[in-house]
């Protein structure tokens, strides 16, 4: 919270009335001092205890940023990598080129007409990635193999070959 700052939230919880209870004036909404004006309503403070443990668990197996990136990187270059050596028709499934991918985020986003039924197809051979219209996305994580994301992208070349022509 900025020092000096008189900005007021547009809705605010009862927790912020606790720095402002004596203070109350009849039919006012009050709002505490300083960052207090912002506290929500019944406050849940578990979920700092539970990030701090996250984090003493990142730090204690060295899971830095740096490392986490340079995995998610090699993962996406591998499902990229592997995608492309299926050979696949264009029109089935394809992902963009145009973007370098270092600059591509933490997942792999595959364009194909049937997302939704490849995205269900792939689950029941045990392979979870989500859709968003059109686009089937792959989001590998630090706790996978390379064995594992080569065996997600062959299951999904044999699941776009028998999907066609496309499912509903």
């Amino acid at each position: 919270m900025p020092p000096g700052s008189t900005l007021l939230p547009v809705v605010t919880g009862w927790f912020s009335e606790f720095a402002a209870l004596s203070e109350r004036a009849h039919g006012a909404v009050p709002f505490g001092r300083g960052p207090a004006r912002w506290a929500g309503a019944t406050y849940d403070p578990v979920s700092h205890y539970r990030g701090a443990r996250v984090l003493e668990f990142f730090a204690g197996r060295g899971l830095t940023p740096e490392w986490l990136r340079t995995v998610s990187r090699h993962q996406v270059g591998r499902l990229a990598e592997r995608f492309d050596a299926l050979g696949l028709d264009p029109a089935r499934v394809s992902r963009d080129r145009d973007t370098p991918l270092e600059r591509v985020a933490g997942f792999l986003a595959l364009r194909t007409p049937i997302a939704g039924g490849l995205s269900r197809r792939l689950r029941e051979r045990g392979v979870w990635t989500d859709h968003r219209g059109n686009v089937l996305r792959f989001g590998p994580a630090p706790y996978l193999s390379d064995l594992q994301i080569d065996s997600a992208i062959a299951e999904l070349g044999d699941a776009v070959r028998a999907s066609w022509p496309p499912m509903a």
